[in-house]
């Protein structure tokens, strides 16, 4: 019994220590998409709390992790392709994307204006008629705006998010679609004095980290168990929520 007990606990000893090796033989190329402020291209990657939560997930595990910043417009293909393993954030109205099992966190998407032109309540499509809104290209958009005549120009490339901020400030839109503008008006953001935000109340959208479907089962299970195992002990919203 003593020596079936050792020739056991050594052979379960060898499969973990395996399994690990083969884990972290392996890489994971990670891409990223602007979403202020839980990433922004405007500073490192490693600065942004969604960098950091993922790497605190990721980093266990093994895998030799490798992270790009991709444009919104581009990242889909490059997942569809294979060419990275792994995309967030991002929401399911693209229905042929595969997700980790459970959301990161959630949106509440609205407009951005400078603060003159500031309005509060965004329930009345008529309001939007004559205005033109800048949209990040590949971001959908609530129903409210959507049934309006509002003038609604995409924005391409990396840093789309900024670029629509800058556009308000400058007068070139009166308006800009953020998917999640809970942190662009306050004091410690240098845009607070001009500029103003609302949120169209009611739309909560769930925001998921997509991975490609050529990514073995072993590999998406290990990766998906990580990563519900963090949430459970600490989700994102809350660490987003409490962090310095």
């Amino acid at each position: 019994m003593h020596i079936t007990h050792v020739v056991k606990s050594i052979g379960y000893f060898l499969a973990i220590s395996l399994f690990s090796l083969s884990a972290s033989s392996q890489s994971l190329r990670i891409g990223f998409i602007d979403y202020p402020p839980h990433i922004s291209f405007d500073v490192a990657l490693e600065k942004k709390p969604l960098y950091q939560y993922m790497n605190s997930v990721l980093l266990p595990i093994g895998f030799d992790t490798e992270y790009v910043k991709l444009p919104r417009e581009r990242a889909a293909i490059e997942l569809f392709k294979g060419r990275i393993d792994i995309l967030l954030p991002v929401s399911l109205d693209d229905s042929t994307l595969k997700t980790l099992t459970s959301p990161i966190f959630h949106s509440v998407p609205g407009l951005c204006f400078k603060k003159e032109n500031f309005i509060p309540i965004l329930s009345a499509a008529h309001r939007f008629n004559e205005l033109t809104i800048g949209v990040p290209l590949g971001i959908p958009l609530v129903l409210t705006l959507t049934n309006s005549s509002a003038k609604i120009i995409p924005l391409k490339g990396e840093n789309a998010i900024s670029r629509g901020i800058e556009m308000i400030q400058r007068g070139r839109f009166d308006a800009f679609y953020h998917p999640s503008p809970s942190k662009v008006y306050h004091r410690k953001n240098p845009f607070y004095k001009e500029v103003a935000c609302s949120y169209f109340h009611g739309y909560s959208t769930p925001i998921y980290v997509a991975v490609s479907k050529s990514m073995p089962t072993q590999k998406f299970n290990l990766i998906n168990n990580a990563y519900q195992k963090a949430l459970v002990k600490k989700s994102y919203e809350y660490y987003f929520a409490r962090r310095k």
